[in-house]
């Protein structure tokens, strides 16, 4: 559970911004989703999209990265290397049931990547090989809806390995993270129609949900490179938990 109270300055402007629509003869039906550019700034100006680690995140859960440290399928491992984007405590909220992971891949020879999801106990709930798009940069995996759907309050293991031969090895780059579902506030739901992509993001990200901020984020990045508003905002994000180095990497394939 989490709460998503706004700050009396957010609200403040909110209220201005909706009186000031309502007087030019709009409704709040209209006056949503057709905000002027000036209000949309006040909004963005008030947004922070700095990531806030819930309170009851815990003991940091290592991440047993292994494989060839050095090298990646007979390439040079260049800065940054193979990273997943996660918090430095290796492990991350969500509230959807087959959540979305992004991980960066430098220049590599592989053309495959194999993931898999395990319970804290090890025990397989699935696994899957995917093919690796050309070039350097953010790769995105969505769990398909044929998995079982992550349960409430309980913690998963992501391993994310990049097969340099046609069949797993164990000296194969592999990352690791850990990944637990909530359940969305109530009153937070029920202004998830009413915020823009943005301001959902925002949400999420000071409320410690991290696979969900990231995801909309990195949706947003991805369809509107141009967009300055955006640009900052997933700038922000990254570098509140250290992962500036691949904040300009660029998404490889489209998240689902």
């Amino acid at each position: 559970m989490f709460s998503t109270h706004l700050q009396p300055k957010t609200v403040i402007t909110a209220v201005i911004s909706l009186n000031f629509l309502l007087f030019a003869g709009l409704s709040p039906a209209q006056a949503v989703p057709h905000r002027s550019a000036t209000v949309q700034q006040l909004v963005l100006d008030d947004l922070s999209f700095s990531f806030v680690p819930p309170e009851d995140s815990g003991q940091p859960r290592t991440n047993r990265a292994g494989g060839r440290r050095d090298q990646l399928c007979n390439h040079s491992t260049p800065l940054p290397s193979l990273t997943l984007l996660i918090p430095p405590t290796n492990q991350g909220l969500t509230t959807a049931q087959h959540p979305t992971f992004l991980i960066y891949i430098p220049q590599t020879s592989a053309q495959n990547v194999f993931l898999k999801l395990e319970d804290e106990h090890d025990n397989y709930l699935y696994h899957t090989t995917i093919p690796l798009p050309e070039g350097s940069g953010i790769v995105s995996f969505t769990i398909p809806n044929t998995a079982p759907a992550l349960e409430l309050e309980k913690y998963y293991k992501i391993s994310l390995a990049i097969m340099c031969n046609t069949a797993l090895d164990p000296n194969d780059p592999i990352v690791e993270g850990w990944i637990k579902r909530v359940e969305s506030d109530t009153s937070f739901s029920s202004q998830e129609e009413q915020k823009t992509a943005l301001e959902l993001s925002a949400a999420y990200a000071s409320n410690g949900i991290w696979f969900d901020a990231l995801t909309i984020l990195a949706n947003l990045h991805q369809s509107q490179p141009d967009n300055p508003d955006v640009t900052l905002a997933w700038e922000e994000f990254l570098q509140s938990v250290d992962l500036d180095s691949i904040q300009d990497a660029m998404i490889l394939n489209p998240l689902y």
